[in-house]
């Protein structure tokens, strides 16, 4: 109970902030947690860092997502490693990743690739046709034609959370990914957060966040200290005056 209390004065002094810069109480957007969970990353997880991080962002789910949830993704390197973990809510929110993701995830301790995960939240949100399954490639041979599902578009916030350089051979992929999103003009806003403590630089991901006008980066050098920010100081490291104008767009 003490946690979700604490969750819930987190959340007030969001809405606070966000009023102060002028976003209104009606303005909505579903919420993405993506999560690298590359072999780089396994002491941060499994020392239970990313998990107090995921807790400290299920206030912005409370205050910005129509149900008060907050969908989490992992990812390491290739399509098949991205993975729908779950929503995580103000009550299921502690030691989310020590209980629903070590071990348990496809692609654990893998490597990082960047473009299928964003692929899969476009596709989350409705923003792109979900991908064709066996049966519907038999439906096609039986000549049985089908349209792909495709979700409702939702407006979206991706927390997108790594802790290296995308691998070099996905570069191309991911621009592309990106450059589609924003000619289709997806309601869709990707906050990068690189953390790490060692001499990783993330050039790709500035370069890709100076690029976008729907794209923005957070480069974190000491994790353990980022979650332990007061909510005005997290506040301020995460609600940059380009995602704040998105927001009131």
């Amino acid at each position: 109970m003490t946690l979700q209390l604490n969750l819930q004065k987190s959340a007030d002094k969001l809405r606070l902030s966000l009023d102060k810069a002028g976003v209104a109480a009606d303005i909505k957007a579903e919420l993405i947690f993506d999560m690298d969970v590359s072999g780089s990353f396994e002491h941060e997880h499994e020392e239970g860092t990313t998990s107090k991080l995921i807790a400290r962002l299920v206030p912005y789910g409370m205050v910005l997502d129509p149900d008060g949830k907050m969908d989490v993704f992992t990812f390491s390197n290739d399509r098949g490693s991205v993975h729908h973990v779950g929503t995580v809510t103000p009550e299921d929110s502690d030691d989310y990743i020590l209980r629903k993701v070590i071990d348990k995830v496809p692609g654990w301790k893998g490597g990082t690739t960047y473009s299928y995960v964003l692929e899969r939240n476009l596709r989350h949100f409705g923003w792109l046709p979900a991908e064709e399954n066996l049966g519907g490639l038999l439906s096609r041979f039986f000549g049985v034609q089908r349209d792909a599902p495709v979700a409702a578009q939702k407006r979206s916030v991706v927390v997108f959370v790594t802790d290296g350089e995308n691998d070099p051979a996905d570069h191309a992929r991911t621009i592309s990914v990106l450059e589609a999103s924003e000619r289709r003009g997806d309601q869709v806003y990707f906050l990068f957060m690189g953390a790490c403590e060692h001499d990783v630089d993330f050039t790709f991901l500035r370069t890709i966040a100076a690029r976008f006008k729907n794209t923005g980066v957070v480069i974190v050098r000491d994790l353990d200290g980022f979650v332990e920010l007061s909510d005005e100081e997290l506040n301020a490291q995460l609600l940059r005056p380009e995602l704040l104008e998105w927001l009131r767009s």
